[in-house]
């Protein structure tokens, strides 16, 4: 295939990003898919143990350490992954586009938290500083679970042939299995966060320097 000429017969290549561009590429992909393997793995072995997980931990250090936008292609990603292949069974389009959706706040908790307090402030010990931690995980998890059972209400409207929505959502949040599951959710993070946030933050900031990423 000929190549296009320029002035004085000169021969134009095609443009290509430079390799630094390339390789700042392929470190996103694969520090945004390390993540999303973590998940997974944690995910599946704690399968057993209903609304337990390190999936809201780890999407919010992804955030804090990534920005937001890696953060939130974290959380949709491992949402892609774990609500297709559920063990207790596949998610639905439209349930599987709220959790992903509804999971990106812990990212953008996590990137709004570092412009507050910098990776050199944070200790990996708990300390007085873990109840913002504390904190942003009582937020977000509401946040979630209100997100998350209010698309239930409306799904059981809709499912009953009902236009009572308001009536269906208040169902859907306050009767007692939503209650205990939700109860579960927001405990487990209040422990999570505080315990291994700070930690996992650190760990993560120095693989970022080992890799030579600054930001």
């Amino acid at each position: 295939m000929a190549r296009a000429t320029g002035f004085a017969g000169e021969t134009r290549r095609p443009w290509a990003p430079p390799v630094p561009a390339l390789r700042r590429v392929g470190m996103e992909l694969a520090v945004v898919a390390a993540f999303i393997a973590a998940i997974l793995a944690t995910n599946y072995a704690l399968v057993r143990v209903p609304n337990v997980k390190l999936l809201d931990l780890m999407v919010f250090v992804a955030g804090y350490t990534l920005g937001f936008r890696r953060g939130a292609a974290v959380a949709v990603g491992a949402w892609l992954v774990y609500g297709t292949f559920n063990p207790w069974g596949a998610a639905g389009p439209l349930l599987l586009g709220t959790l992903m959706a509804s999971e990106t706040v812990y990212a953008l908790a996590g990137a709004g938290l570092r412009r507050l307090v910098s990776p050199q402030r944070l200790r990996a010990l708990p300390s007085r500083g873990s109840l913002l931690f504390v904190a942003v995980a009582l937020a977000c998890t509401l946040a979630y679970d209100l997100a998350t059972n209010i698309f239930t209400g409306v799904t059981w409207a809709q499912f009953a042939g009902s236009s009572q929505y308001g009536r269906w959502i208040g169902v859907a949040l306050f009767n007692p299995g939503a209650l205990l599951f939700s109860a579960v959710h927001v405990g487990s993070n209040l422990l999570l966060f505080p315990l291994l946030g700070p930690a996992l933050i650190k760990g993560a900031e120095g693989v970022k320097e080992r890799l030579g990423w600054g930001g």
